[in-house]
Order: structure tokens, then sequence, then C-alpha cells
């Protein structure tokens, strides 16, 4: 769940943190007060794209954090290793938006992206709003929400069947390629040519850096034999550092029958005897040089050859002998090409049949979870008053796609009499709001989501309907963390925590700030919400009713 939400200079808010609990929380305040906007600051938490705008007018920088308490799933383990974090029971999650619109992601005060928050948000939080309504609407998710409610017998088969049709659109592409592909003698005979220019220079790139290594040192061979002579002359000369360094040994000798003397002329022996083996070894690693003309203008050739190769076919060896494979594999396609397209039309259609063997397995499982899904829907929509409408999941077999072989409408009849049609031809704004709200907290009983924000989800109803609106997110909320924004009272008395957000004007800026409300506090806030602006006795008395105080 959410345990807390600290924001600051996020577009009118100066500095908020709000501690929530689990249960029922509500937002509630003026239109324009900026409870949106706290939606919107925990939208960026979940990897909303950033802007300069978000960034309080004035300030360097915008800084939203979150912390998440979290169960640990086998699902939540896996991404967590796939983005090198430490899957954890709590989750701190940092934004920073700056006012050039850069932004910056922290997950447990470690830097990450926003693909890594929109990969691993999903598992805690998820924020319905007016938008995510209208998407309701499009046909192309029913199959998605259909498939989240069935997500616990339907995943493991989505994802063995995913590979096995990601392979066999790869064998189709392979086949439509190789039919559509220039398979002339002229194409054959430019393949052959590159192919033996790479086998001209059939080199790794270990070795080319040995080669080059090998080429430095010829190139500098002159100015090394050059450093080498003055080298041995300053060391071996009769004025140079070994003569004189056995002299000074020499000369400690006499010494030698002192105590506090015989440790220091002993390293000075060893001094002189390990730089004279160390310049030995020197020497010996120049003799072991020889300047080869021959292999000089060979080692040129061979480099000048296979850099050419690597402007060509790859930026290095490894990748030009990968492009070697794929010319053999298009020369054998050409010399073989009826055997090669026999041989992909075979793979094609055994990969065609494991995906469709897969994906009548989750057409079968879909039809299964379609039934269920339809009743629990039908019996909930009895709750919010919709007692007369009917809910239909129809789902039809289709060719492979990615999802498999099902096509999944929803459809609705909102009113007796009326034919099924899709979501978005029949309903109102107050019934699609009521049906949303059934659909999304019914298939919120079935995944690990610990915390759903509804955005004004009750937009459009009023009286008894917005009772059982309320009571809806209340049943939720005993399994669930809850927190929506409302403007309607019936739903913030049902609340187990009450928030108001507030603006305020002072010198010339405008501040949206927080606040937690005690039991009076609720009363005067509801009773605002009954009657506005100006608070009567009857409102007071109604808030309380409403409040059971």
């Amino acid at each position: 769940m959410l345990k807390s939400l600290y924001v600051s200079s996020f577009v009118i808010i100066d500095k908020i943190k709000v501690d929530f609990s689990e249960g029922m929380s509500v937002l509630t305040g003026e239109t324009g007060a900026g409870k949106s906007i706290i939606i919107d600051a925990i939208g960026q938490l979940c990897g909303q794209r950033s802007s300069a705008s978000f960034v309080k007018k004035g300030c360097q920088e915008a800084i939203i954090e979150g912390v998440f308490d979290v169960e640990v799933t086998s699902q939540l383990e896996e991404v967590c290793q796939q983005l090198h974090i430490d899957a954890e029971n709590e989750f701190i999650i940092t934004k920073h938006i700056q006012s050039n619109g850069k932004s910056q992601v922290k997950i447990n005060y470690q830097s990450a992206t926003h693909n890594a928050l929109k990969l691993l948000m999903p598992f805690f939080i998820d924020i319905h709003s007016q938008f995510e309504t209208q998407k309701l609407f499009a046909e192309k998710n029913h199959i998605h929400l259909l498939d989240e409610y069935a997500k616990e017998d339907l995943q493991f088969l989505l994802d063995d069947y995913q590979k096995e049709y990601q392979e066999y659109k790869h064998i189709q592409n392979q086949l439509q390629q190789t039919i559509q592909e220039d398979m002339s003698d002229e194409q054959l005979e430019f393949l052959k040519s590159q192919l033996e220019e790479i086998d001209e220079c059939p080199y790794t790139d270990e070795e080319i850096d040995e080669y080059e290594e090998e080429l430095k040192i010829l190139q500098n061979y002159e100015k090394m034999n050059e450093h080498i002579q003055n080298f041995e002359q300053l060391m071996n000369n009769h004025q140079g550092v070994l003569p004189k360094l056995k002299e000074a040994t020499f000369e400690l000798q006499s010494l030698s029958s002192y105590n506090e003397f015989e440790k220091h002329i002993e390293q000075i022996h060893n001094i002189y005897y390990n730089l004279l083996d160390e310049v030995e070894s020197i020497l010996d690693v120049y003799r072991s040089f020889q300047f080869d003309e021959y292999r000089f203008n060979e080692l040129q050739d061979l480099l000048f050859q296979a850099n050419r190769l690597k402007r060509k076919y790859g930026f290095t060896m490894a990748s030009i002998q990968d492009y070697r494979e794929e010319l053999l594999q298009k020369i054998n396609a050409i010399e073989n090409r009826e055997e090669h397209i026999l041989q992909l039309q075979q793979q094609l259609t055994q990969q065609e049949r494991k995906a469709k063997e897969l994906a009548l397995k989750m057409h079968k499982v879909r039809i299964q979870y379609a039934h269920r899904f339809e009743s629990e829907i039908q019996k909930e929509l009895k709750d919010v008053y919709l007692d007369k409408a009917i809910f239909k999941v129809e789902i039809n077999e289709t060719s492979l796609q990615p999802l498999g072989c099902s096509d999944v409408k929803f459809k609705v009849a909102m009113n007796q009499g009326q034919d099924l049609s899709l979501l978005n031809e029949t309903a109102s704004g107050g019934e699609i709001s009521r049906l949303m709200l059934v659909i999304k907290t019914t298939i919120l009983e079935y995944n690990h989501i610990d915390t759903v924000i509804f955005d004004e989800i009750d937009t459009g109803v009023s009286g008894k309907v917005a009772t059982k609106i309320g009571e809806k997110m209340k049943k939720t909320a005993l399994k669930k963390q809850v927190i929506c924004i409302t403007h309607l009272p019936q739903v913030a008395a049902l609340a187990d925590h009450h928030y108001s957000i507030e603006k305020q004007s002072l010198n010339d800026d405008t501040v949206t700030s927080i606040r937690h409300l005690d039991t009076k506090q609720r009363v005067m806030e509801i009773a605002k919400m009954l009657s506005g602006e100006v608070m009567t006795e009857e409102a007071i008395a109604n808030a309380k009713k409403l409040l059971n105080v």
C-alpha cells in the first residue's frame, strides 16, 4: 500500500507530506483546489511523462517521493531481477523534475529509468481516472480486461504462447523474405564475392589486437633502438648507474662488521643485483625484437584489409563473421531455393500448429472465465441500481494474433428491451461510471495490487446511486487500500480517512495544502459539500447523520 507521499514545488503545491493508511481514504475540496494535481504527482511515480510545466513557478525542481509497502510475489521478483534491484517489502520511489523538463528517477535510492517505473509500479498501484474510463470503450482493450480477470489460470499459457507466436512470426517473415528476395545469378555472384572478400581476412578481434601491437612496435623500432642504446649507455658505461652503484656498495663493505649497518648494507646489495637483473631483462626483451620490412608491410596490408571490412560489414571481426553466416544462408537459399522454401513452409506449419494449440487452450480458458465474469458483473450491477442492465462477453475464435485466437467484445443493454451493443454506443455518463466501477472492482478481486486510486469515479451520479458507489469502494477497501477523489458527500462519509485539499492565495502566489480531518472537521467538510458556501444547521445535521455521529 501507499504509506506516505511527499511532494514539493509541483505545479501549485509548495510542500506537502501526507501519510496514508489501510482502508478507504477520500480527498475532497473545491474545484481547482488541487485534488487531481496530487493524483498527477502519484502518476509521475508510475512513469508518466514529465514536463517543465510541472515545476512550480520560480523553483528549480519538483520532488515527488512515495513509500510503498508491497507483497513480494514471484512475478515481482522476476521484474526486480530484470531491473537489477532487490525485491523488498518496502519500496521508496523518488522522482526529481528539473525546470528544463528533464527528470531523474530513483528506486530505493538507486538510479533508474522511466521504463523501470512502468515495469515495476503496476505491481503496487492502479490509478483509474476519467481517461481510464474512456479506455474501457475501446474494443481492443476488452481482451486485456478479461485476461486480467483470468490471470491466475491464463498467465503461464499466455507467456508460453507469446514465445511460440514470436517464433511463428519469425519463420513467416523468413519465408516471405525468401520468396520476395532477388534470387538472380547476378545476386548470387555478388554474395559470393562478398563471402570471398571476408574469407581473405579470417582473423579474430584478439588476433587483430595482437597484430596492431606488433605493427606499433615495428613502426617505433628506430626510436626504441635509440632509447635502448641511451639506456644501456647510462646504465653500463663506466660512469653509468650500475658501475657507480657497485663502487658505492663496495665502499660499504668496510662497515659490515657494525650491526647497525648490516641490515642496510644487505638491502643496498639486493637493490644492486635486482637492478642488474632488470636491466638484463629489458635488454633481452629488446633483443627479441627485430625489424623485418617484409613483416612490416604484411601487417600494414592485413590491418588495412581488416579495417576496410569493418567499414563495410561491421565494427568488429566478430560482427563480420556474423554477417558471413548470413551470407552463407542467403547463398544456400539461392542455390537451394525451392528446397529452402519448402523447409520454411514445413517449419511454419509445425510452428503454427504449436502456437494454435496453445491459443485454443487460452480460448477455452477465456470462454470459461467469460461466463464467470458475466455472472459476477450481472450480480454487481444490481448493487448500483442497474438491475435492468444486461452485460455480455462476446468471444469468438480468430486467426492467430499476438494474444491468441480470441476476439473479445463487452456488450451491454442498459435498459429492458434494448439490443446488446458496445459500451460506448448506449450508456450515459453516469451509467458508464457505475459499469466501469463494477468491472474494475470485480477484476481487482483477482490481482495482487494493494492500492487503487479512483479519480472522480462518481462523476454524473447522485443520491442513492452515489451511496451505492461509495459502498462498492468501501467493500473493495476491505481487501485493498482505496484512495478516491470525490465531490459527493455520500461517498466521503463512508471513508475511513478523510483529507481536505485547500488552495490559498498568499503574496501573489497560489499554494495547495492537504490536511487529515478529525470527526468534527469531517462534519463541517461534508456539510459544506451538502450546502455549498453558505453553511446551514440542516446541512450540519445531515452531515452528522451521514457520518453516524
